[in-house]
């Protein structure tokens, strides 16, 4: 295996989600993370079942780039997973969208209940590459509203030295998982409002001890 895999690997050991198979909610699999809302409550069609609304798009890509550069730690790997039947199309369409060649590419078989499904694991070292982000978060905002599907919950962006992910998975959440929460306190205070309200008791009682002594 290669060297990015295997940084790979040893983030999600730090992060707890070692025995989780991806794609997942990685929100509801680790210890410390917050779970963002992006898309908001604007409709996301004009009309029922037509156009999607360029509003709808441009409020879930300012608050998907605000999370991500606010992050603590930037990320130093990409990973995009595909597969391998569709590497060849993957691959076109990402250049389309200004990525370069991966650094690295892995092929893994994972289980889906009683299914083997072969997955494509495509890295990026982003300390060495330039990798258009703010295409590719954009990409993965309209995935799944009339964009390449195969990009939602498929991208993970990491720092594999303070052990943090950010997972946007669509054009409605993002999930940020950390090893250490006192790395995601600003942001949990910096933008509460974001937190996906089905989450936010969970979120704050994961804060909370930090809470009480800013008030004692």
């Amino acid at each position: 295996m290669g060297t990015l895999h295997t940084h790979f690997g040893t983030t999600l050991e730090q992060l707890g989600l070692a025995a989780v198979d991806l794609p997942t909610a990685v929100f509801y699999h680790a210890d410390v993370g917050i779970r963002f809302e992006i898309g908001g409550k604007e409709a996301v069609y004009l009309t029922d079942g037509g156009e999607v609304s360029p509003s709808y798009v441009e409020h879930a890509y300012f608050r998907a780039k605000t999370l991500f550069y606010d992050l603590p730690h930037r990320p130093d790997l990409l990973r995009i997973d595909c597969g391998p039947k569709e590497r060849d199309l993957t691959q076109k369409i990402l250049s389309q969208m200004g990525l370069p060649m991966p650094d690295e590419s892995i092929q893994e078989d994972r289980m889906d209940g009683e299914d083997r499904i072969s997955q494509e694991h495509l890295y990026w070292d982003l300390t060495k590459r330039d990798v258009p982000l703010n295409q590719l978060l954009l990409e993965i905002i309209k995935g799944d509203i009339g964009g390449f599907s195969w990009l939602c919950s498929n991208v993970y962006l990491l720092n594999t030295k303070c052990f943090l992910l950010y997972h946007l998975y669509d054009d409605r959440g993002a999930d940020i998982v950390a090893k250490d929460r006192t790395f995601l306190l600003l942001m949990y205070q910096k933008y509460n409002d974001w937190i996906l309200p089905h989450d936010k008791a969970k979120i704050d009682r994961l804060f909370s001890d930090f809470i009480e002594k800013g008030r004692g």
